[in-house]
Parts: structure tokens; sequence; C-alpha cells
């Protein structure tokens, strides 16, 4: 028996979810992920939608507000960019903490929308290297000890450095850092 038909036949209603963005192409993207599967049904309507999934640049306090102000009992906000300001604005508005575009798979994307998972994890997802490198960066060693340790080049260092400071909206080495600490990852 097909997905769809168990779900059809076992009377659990898809969650209804109204897709809110300025890019029409990430929200046809979106729309056509959503589509595949039959635990979310994709609606036009915001007032018909038990879910509001909006996607954004960045979030700034206006559209969280506006967000907010649109009455939807859930909203999941996904921004291309995460910087240091958004929690405080979600928060704000009463939003949970927006997820990074490049965290969300179809698989996560479903489970938030259906309520099996938290809309913002505790802690942010890092791969081994990441971890490593914060460790290496935590204890004090430079970019060419760093490069060493990990048998890569000093470059490639650099460039690891610089993705995770911008998927998570970090300034610089010592804030990376702080961040990790501060987050329980190291």
């Amino acid at each position: 028996m097909s997905t769809a038909l168990a779900t059809v036949d076992s009377g659990i209603e898809p969650v209804r979810v109204a897709v809110e963005s300025r890019d029409l192409i990430s929200a046809a993207g979106v729309t056509h992920l959503l589509k595949n599967s039959p635990r979310v049904r994709v609606v036009q309507d915001r007032l018909d939608a038990h879910v509001l999934l909006a996607l954004v640049n960045e979030l700034c306090a206006q559209q969280a507000a506006r967000l907010r102000a649109c009455g939807s009992p859930k909203i999941v906000v996904i921004a291309a960019r995460v910087h240091d300001l958004t929690p405080s604005i979600a928060a704000q508005a009463g939003l949970a903490v927006p997820l990074r575009r490049a965290d969300v798979n179809a698989e996560r994307l479903i489970k938030l929308l259906v309520g099996g998972q938290a809309v913002q994890d505790r802690s942010p997802v890092l791969n081994d290297r990441d971890l490593q490198l914060l460790k290496l960066l935590a204890d004090g060693a430079t970019i060419a000890e760093v490069a060493a340790r990990l048998f890569c080049s000093e470059r490639t260092v650099k460039y690891a450095l610089h993705q995770l400071l911008e998927r998570f909206g970090l300034r610089n080495r010592v804030h990376a850092v702080a961040w990790a600490l501060r987050s329980g990852l190291l």
C-alpha cells in the first residue's frame, strides 16, 4: 500500500501549509517538495493553513512583526542568512529562531511542519571538521598550526573558518569559539 493511501485510510488529515515568499522560485521549489508528502497539503490561503511557512532572505523586525500579526497558530521561518541579531528579532515578535535555508532538507522540513521536531534545535549541527577547527582555535592554535594538525592547507582552514562564520552569523574566530562554548559544543 502506498504511503498516500495509508494516510488517507488511517484518517489522518494532512497538515495544511501556506508558503509565503517574495522569491517565487524558492516558493515554487518548497511547494514542489511539500506536494510529494502525503503528510502535508499546500494551500494558497493563509487563513486555511495550520502552518505558515515563511521564506526570507534575512529576518528583519518589520517582517517578524508582520508574520506574527498574521494570526497563524504555527509559523516556521526559513532564512537564507541568520545573523547575531536574528534570535532577538524573532523573540521580540514571539517567533522561534529561523532556520538557515542551507540546513533544511525535505525530510526535516516535513518533520518541522507536522510537529515531529522542534522548530529550532537547541544546538546547531556541526560536522566533525568544524568541531576540530573550533577546538584547536579554542586551544589557541594559529591557522598554520590548525592546518598542520588537520593535514590540509592554510587556505583550506581559512575557507572552513569563513564558511563556519557565515553559516552561524559570527564575526571572527574569537566570537566563534565563545559561541561554541556558550552553546555547549566545546
